[in-house]
């Protein structure tokens, strides 16, 4: 799991890019934004209605697909595409990190490795590539779901 972020450094950025986009102030914009970041995970834009509405019952789905769409824009959230799965959404950082999926409980892991990075690097220059981006993602059971299997529960696909 990522870090804990820094929830005011975020509002900042937010209020800098509504600014810079014309865009009004939104005290509803800042608190799905902080609650995403408390969230400390990947989550679906319906995941995250739910926690927003525990907060706030009065926001609706579409005060919260337009914000992501906004914190997508304004830099601050990645939307993801698992195999699998519907878009997720991740606060943006300025590391880059890869992604481990459980096929059956749908668990996402962050990691980063340097070998991995330096070694993508060779076979693209072998190959004549220059890497712009990528997406590293592996799939397979985490240990609690193999854990489950072996005893004889059936795995949940994502």
């Amino acid at each position: 799991m990522a870090p804990p972020a820094d929830v005011d450094a975020l509002i900042a950025q937010l209020r800098a890019h509504v600014a810079r986009s014309n865009l009004k102030s939104s005290g509803r914009r800042e608190l799905i934004l902080e609650t995403l970041a408390r969230a400390g995970r990947h989550v679906t834009a319906e995941e995250l209605l739910r926690e927003v509405r525990a907060r706030d019952p009065r926001i609706g789905a579409a005060t919260v697909y337009r914000t992501l769409r906004v914190l997508q824009d304004g830099g601050l959230v990645a939307e993801r595409h698992f195999e699998g799965g519907g878009s997720r959404f991740e606060l943006r950082g300025d590391e880059h990190h890869d992604h481990l999926i459980c096929t059956s409980c749908g668990l996402i892991v962050e990691f980063e490795d340097d070998v991995i990075e330096r070694e993508q690097q060779r076979v693209a220059a072998a190959h004549g590539f220059d890497i712009e981006m990528h997406r590293h993602e592996l799939y397979g059971r985490c240990p609690s779901c193999r854990a489950r299997n072996a005893v004889g529960t059936v795995p949940r696909r994502m």
